[in-house]
C-alpha cells in the first residue's frame, strides 16, 4: 500500500496537481500509510512549501527521520530557503548523515552562496571518501563564488574520475568569470579521461 501511494504521489508531483497530491495525502492518513519523504517532494513539487514544512514539523521526533528531513532540505533550497538547511540537520552526528543529506546541504550552500559552511561540511565528509556528487555540488559552489582555480583544484584532486556533469559545471564557472586559462585545461581533462 505504502509503494502504491509513494507512486501516486510522484505522479501527482510531476504533474504538478496540488488538489491531487492533498486527496491522496488525505487518503494515505486515513488508511494509516504515512510517507513524509514522498509527501513533502509532492507538496513541494506543487510550489506549496508551507504544506511540506507543516507535516514535517507535525511528524512525531522518531517520524522525522533522515529521508524526512533530506526531503524537506531539498525542498527549502529548492524554493530559496538555502540557511534554513542547515538548521534541519543540526544535532546530527557526521556518522548519521547519509549521501543524500550531504548531496542536499551541499546543493543549498552553493545555492545560497554560503561557501564557508559548504567547505565545512565537505571537510567532515572528505574523511569518508566523498561521492562524485559532493563534489559536483563543491565545484558549483566554488565556480558561483568566482573561486575557480579551488575549484579546479579540487577536481585535480579527488578520487573518483570525473564525469561530463562536473565538468560542465566548472566550464560555466569558467564562462561566467572570464577564465579562459581555467577552461583550456578543463578541456583537456575531458580528453584525457574520454569525455570530449
Amino acid at each position: 500500500m505504502r509503494r502504491h501511494y509513494a507512486v501516486l504521489l510522484r505522479r501527482a508531483a510531476s504533474l504538478p496537481s496540488l488538489p491531487l497530491v492533498a486527496s491522496l495525502h488525505a487518503a494515505a492518513l486515513r488508511r494509516g500509510a504515512v510517507l513524509a519523504p514522498s509527501l513533502i517532494h509532492a507538496y513541494s513539487a506543487c510550489g506549496d512549501l508551507a504544506s511540506a514544512r507543516k507535516l514535517f514539523d507535525e511528524l512525531p521526533p522518531r517520524g522525522r527521520t533522515l529521508s524526512a528531513r533530506t526531503a524537506l532540505a531539498s525542498a527549502m533550497s529548492a524554493h530559496g530557503r538555502c540557511r534554513e538547511v542547515l538548521d534541519l540537520f543540526a544535532g546530527l552526528a557526521e556518522e548519521e548523515m547519509d549521501d543524500k543529506a550531504v548531496t542536499a546541504v551541499l546543493a543549498a550552500c552553493a545555492r545560497a552562496g554560503m561557501v564557508d559552511e559548504g567547505r565545512r561540511v565537505f571537510a567532515t565528509v572528505r574523511r569518508r571518501r566523498p561521492a562524485l556528487q559532493h563534489y559536483t555540488c563543491m565545484v558549483e559552489m566554488l565556480g558561483r563564488a568566482g573561486e575557480v582555480e579551488e575549484a579546479e583544484r579540487l577536481v585535480a584532486r579527488m578520487e573518483a574520475r570525473p564525469d561530463r556533469v562536473i565538468c560542465a559545471v566548472l566550464l560555466a564557472a569558467c564562462r561566467v568569470h572570464g577564465r579562459v586559462d581555467v577552461a583550456e585545461r578543463v578541456h583537456g581533462l575531458m580528453r584525457q579521461c574520454g569525455i570530449a
